[in-house]
C-alpha cells in the first residue's frame, strides 16, 4: 500500500502527462527518473481510479438529453452532439460536421426545403456533402426571407439556397428582395413581383425549415431600431428566428414597423419539419425560448448547452 507521498506523486505525473501535455520522456526528464518508470505509475494511476478517462463519440447523440427536451418541448426528434472536445474551436468544427450530417439524412425524407439564414444554418449548408442529383429530382429550395443589408456570407439568403442546390441536386427558387423594406410600400411592390410569388406559394407546401436560433442583441443587428424601437428591449426580447423576436416564455414581440419580407408565421407553424440549430452558453435563454413558442419540431444543439438548457428551465 502507497503512503500519502507516493500516492500525491501519482497525482503529480498524471497531471503534468494528462493535463500540461508533456511527453514521458519530459516527465521522466523533469523528475529524474526512467521513462519506463513513468509508463509504468501513468498505469497504477489508472488502476487506482486517479486517472478517469472517458471516450466520447461526436458522431453520437446523447439520447438522454434528447428525451428530456423532446418530452418537455414537445418535440419529434433531433441531435445532442457530443463534441467531447474542450478547445472551442474544435468543439465548433464537430458540431458542424455532425450537424450537416444529420441534416443530410433529413433531405431524404423531404421534397420542399426553406432556409433561414445565420451562421451556424450557413455553416451547415456549406459543410454539406455533394448528393447523387439522380435521387433528388423533384427537390425544391427556397429562403424563407430576404437578404440581409450585409455583406456577411451566411445572412445573404439567396447565397445559401445557392450553396443547398448546388449540392442536392434541389432546384433554387430565389427571392431577389431585401429582407427589410424602406416602406410598406416597397414591400408591397416586392410581393407583386413573379419571384415574391413562386417563392410564396413554396413557402405554403414546405416540408422542412432550417432555422437558425439568434439572440438578443443579435449580431449583425437587423434594423431593430426602426422595426421596434426600443419595444424588443422592455418586453424582455432573448433570441430570434427568420427574424422574428420572442421572449423567454416564447411570445412573439409584435410592432406596427415591422416591415420585414419573410415567411409568415402561419406557413412556419404548418411546416412539418421545423430544424432549429443553436448551441453556445450566449444562447442559453434564446434557445429556451425558442423551444417555447411550439413551432421547433427538431433542435440541433450540443450537449453542454442542452444541459444547461434543461437545468435553467427546469
Amino acid at each position: 500500500m502507497r503512503g500519502k507521498s507516493e500516492i500525491l506523486r501519482l497525482v503529480e505525473i498524471s497531471r503534468l502527462y494528462y493535463e500540461e501535455g508533456l511527453t514521458q520522456a519530459e516527465i521522466a526528464k523533469k523528475l529524474d527518473i526512467s521513462r519506463p518508470a513513468v509508463s509504468k505509475l501513468l498505469s497504477e494511476a489508472k488502476l487506482r481510479g486517479i486517472v478517469k478517462i472517458e471516450i466520447k463519440s461526436p458522431l453520437e447523440s446523447n439520447e438522454n438529453l434528447l428525451h428530456t427536451l423532446a418530452e418537455r418541448y414537445n418535440l419529434e426528434g433531433g441531435l445532442i452532439v457530443q463534441t467531447g472536445a474542450s478547445e472551442p474551436a474544435l468543439k465548433k468544427r464537430f458540431f458542424t460536421s455532425q450537424a450537416s450530417e444529420y441534416v443530410e439524412k433529413m433531405i431524404h425524407e423531404v421534397t420542399h426545403v426553406g432556409l433561414g439564414w445565420g451562421s451556424e444554418a450557413g455553416s451547415i449548408v456549406d459543410e454539406l456533402n455533394t448528393i447523387p442529383q439522380v435521387t433528388q429530382e423533384n427537390g425544391t429550395v427556397c429562403p424563407l426571407l430576404g437578404s440581409a443589408p450585409n455583406d456577411i456570407k451566411w445572412f445573404q439568403s439567396n447565397e445559401l439556397v445557392r450553396i443547398f442546390s448546388n449540392k442536392t441536386g434541389y432546384t433554387p427558387y430565389y427571392l431577389p428582395a431585401p429582407a427589410f423594406p424602406m416602406s410598406v410600400h416597397n414591400k408591397r411592390l416586392f410581393e407583386q413581383t413573379d419571384e415574391y410569388q413562386k417563392v410564396s406559394s413554396l413557402w405554403a407546401r414546405l416540408d422542412m425549415a432550417l432555422l437558425g436560433i439568434g439572440t438578443y442583441p443579435s449580431v449583425p443587428d437587423q434594423a431593430t431600431a426602426a422595426r421596434f424601437g426600443n419595444k424588443l428591449r422592455k418586453e424582455g426580447a432573448v433570441g430570434m428566428m427568420a427574424t422574428y423576436y420572442f421572449d423567454r416564455n416564447g411570445r412573439f414581440i409584435e410592432s406596427e414597423n415591422d416591415i420585414v419580407i419573410r415567411i409568415p408565421l402561419e406557413a412556419l407553424r404548418k411546416t412539418r419539419i421545423v430544424l432549429a440549430v443553436g448551441s453556445g452558453m450566449e444562447k442559453i435563454h434564446a434557445i429556451i425560448g425558442a423551444l417555447k413558442t411550439g413551432i421547433i419540431t427538431y433542435l440541433v444543439t450540443d450537449e453542454e448547452t442542452a444541459q444547461k438548457v434543461i437545468e435553467m428551465d427546469s
